[in-house]
């Protein structure tokens, strides 16, 4: 079963907030920069975990999600 995680990397510039499908046993994929503030990638994670996303279709669910939150702007 995966799991989805948010990961944080601390820039000179900004803090990065991605996303990281697990494993019991190891990390699957994982995109570093996803959005720009932590709730936000929180609800992603929220929405990949609570809809049981396989991990093959992760990249695919956050391009869609991402390129919805640009039409919306």
């Amino acid at each position: 079963m995966v799991r989805y995680i948010v990961t944080e990397q601390a820039r000179a510039e900004r803090t990065q907030y991605g996303i990281a499908a697990i494993t019991e046993r190891k990390r699957v994929d994982q995109i570093d920069d996803v959005a720009l503030t932590l709730e936000e990638t929180m609800r992603l994670v929220s929405l990949l975990q609570d809809n049981g996303v396989a991990p093959e279709h992760f990249r695919d669910v956050v391009e869609d999600y991402l390129s919805g939150l640009m039409m919306v702007e």
